[in-house]
């Protein structure tokens, strides 16, 4: 299994256990799997994902807490260096980017690379 299917699992458990409404405790537990599977993100970068994430979370309806939790795990394979292929629209690449560089001084430098080489490759100009 490799790290990202593993994250997607454990996103999938964590959803299943914190129901249509997580507490700031289940927040923090999603927080730590992210920041376990992703490495050395700075926190900044994963709080700023886990507002985006609540964000579409309430606006996407009842059925929206699953396209939420998978546009997570697509940023978060991202970090990874590890991109699962997820579809985004212009507007989440662009999410996606402003994410990476909400602490870029303290990002690992190969892992900003790859993520904004990732960026590029997939907006349409």
């Amino acid at each position: 299994m490799q790290a990202i299917d593993k994250l997607k699992t454990d996103m999938d458990s964590w959803a299943r256990r914190a129901g249509p409404t997580p507490s700031d405790r289940d927040l923090d537990a999603l927080a730590s799997l992210i920041s376990r599977a992703a490495g050395p993100i700075p926190r900044e970068t994963v709080s700023a994902a886990l507002g985006a994430f609540l964000e579409k979370r309430a606006s996407a309806g009842p059925r929206g807490g699953a396209a939420a939790l998978d546009w997570l795990a697509c940023v978060a394979s991202l970090f990874m260096m590890d991109y699962d292929g997820t579809p985004l629209t212009d507007a989440e690449w662009a999410e996606v980017k402003e994410l990476a560089t909400v602490d870029a001084g303290e990002i690992d430098l190969e892992v900003l690379s790859y993520v904004l080489s990732q960026v590029l490759e997939h907006v349409e100009i």
